[in-house]
């Protein structure tokens, strides 16, 4: 009977210190700005404040000490337009492998530093729709009309890089926090040396050494 009791009461104190303590993994959601110098020439799409300056942020942290978290990021920024009858698609993605430590200043706010090396990768899509004569004739034979297909190539590069940031995060609950983060992106982007179709081309010019950079995520505890 004492030994049940004994059970018991140590698996009450482990279930309660999983559930009230602060979950260990994040999952990391958000938006950010920053302001880089980007080709635009024709024919390339007209560019705005979305293809120029958003970016679209995800990722994952999990604490490995009291006040370390590893983590993996994924930044985005994205241009959608069109070429002719072609749709064209450029995404940069800012991908960091993050260091962080972090100190309560409240009950409820942290202070947070993180370093991160990346390895980012740009990409060049154009797509059409086009008819193929040699599907037409195929198809036709099993009693089908004429298909429009899609035809079309991607250009691709990826660089290292490093990031610093200093962040603010406020728990509205153990599970439930919103952060926002000051910092730089630094990359050693060239134009030269992108790769189409196994080809080694140019690609855009964009001045993005050194950018500031700010985010505003909603993190999640699980």
């Amino acid at each position: 009977m004492n030994d049940f009791k004994s059970k018991f009461i140590l698996s009450t104190f482990l279930f309660l210190g999983v559930a009230f303590s602060q979950p260990k993994f994040n999952f990391i959601l958000g938006t950010g700005y920053y302001n880089p110098k980007i080709e635009t020439s024709d024919p390339i799409p007209k560019i705005g404040f979305v293809g120029k300056n958003l970016l679209l942020n995800w990722g994952m942290r999990y604490q490995i000490y009291p006040n370390v978290r590893i983590g993996y990021a994924q930044s985005h920024s994205l241009h959608f337009g069109t070429i002719g009858s072609s749709r064209y698609r450029r995404n940069i993605s800012y991908r960091a492998f993050s260091f962080e430590t972090f100190y309560y200043l409240k009950e409820k706010m942290e202070l947070n530093f993180t370093l991160s090396p990346m390895l980012n990768k740009g990409s060049i899509t154009i797509t059409a729709e086009a008819p193929t004569d040699d599907w037409d004739s195929l198809l036709s034979t099993y009693g089908n009309s004429s298909v429009n297909l899609k035809t079309g190539s991607s250009m691709t590069k990826s660089w290292p890089g490093f990031s610093s940031h200093v962040g603010f995060r406020y728990y509205f609950s153990r599970l439930l926090s919103v952060e926002g983060k000051l910092g730089y992106f630094i990359s050693s982007y060239s134009e030269k040396n992108w790769k189409l179709e196994g080809e080694k081309v140019t690609g855009p010019l964009m001045e993005i050494s050194r950018l500031p950079v700010f985010q505003v995520n909603l993190v999640i505890g699980i």
